[in-house]
């Protein structure tokens, strides 16, 4: 009896564990192959409905630091040149929901390695979240965000 319930534990556990892990949210398709990923383009004078999935590339640092007395911190964040938008990106507290850091509209091609933040967290290690706010460059309305997860060293 003592083993059915310790594999029964064991089974529970690790359904939790699977149900709980991001990854087993994700799908993959069995039939996919290895290979490279090669990113859509657009080919002048195609029509908007044989127009190829659109993408964004985003960059940040996913382990930035700051030292404890300053404010400045390697975060890295920037908008790759093959982008086609404009992009912000805030840097938000998990714990809080605090902002400590929003930069200006950075154009495809720009970015910004070290960032002033407006408050620095305690000394030790916060979960953080990049917040890409993705921009037309036209008529400059937001289009939709891209969160990344960073961990933020305080030092």
């Amino acid at each position: 009896m003592a083993g059915l319930i310790i594999t029964l534990a064991s089974m529970l556990t690790a359904y939790c564990l699977q149900r709980g892990s991001k990854e087993s949210t994700y799908q993959f398709a069995e039939d996919a192959k290895d290979g490279e990923y090669v990113l859509p383009t657009h080919v002048p004078g195609q029509s908007e409905d044989q127009k190829e999935p659109s993408y964004f590339v985003i960059q940040v640092n996913a382990g930035p630091t700051v030292s404890r007395g300053g404010k400045r911190c390697n975060l890295m964040i920037g908008n790759p040149a093959e982008n086609e938008q404009y992009v912000k990106v805030k840097l938000i507290l998990d714990d809080t929901g605090e902002k400590l850091f929003c930069s200006e509209i950075l154009k495809p091609g720009e970015r910004n390695a070290y960032v002033e933040l407006e408050r620095v967290p305690e000394a030790g290690e916060h979960n953080a979240t990049a917040v890409f706010m993705v921009y037309d460059p036209d008529s400059m309305e937001q289009m939709t965000e891209i969160d990344a997860g960073v961990l933020l060293t305080v030092e």
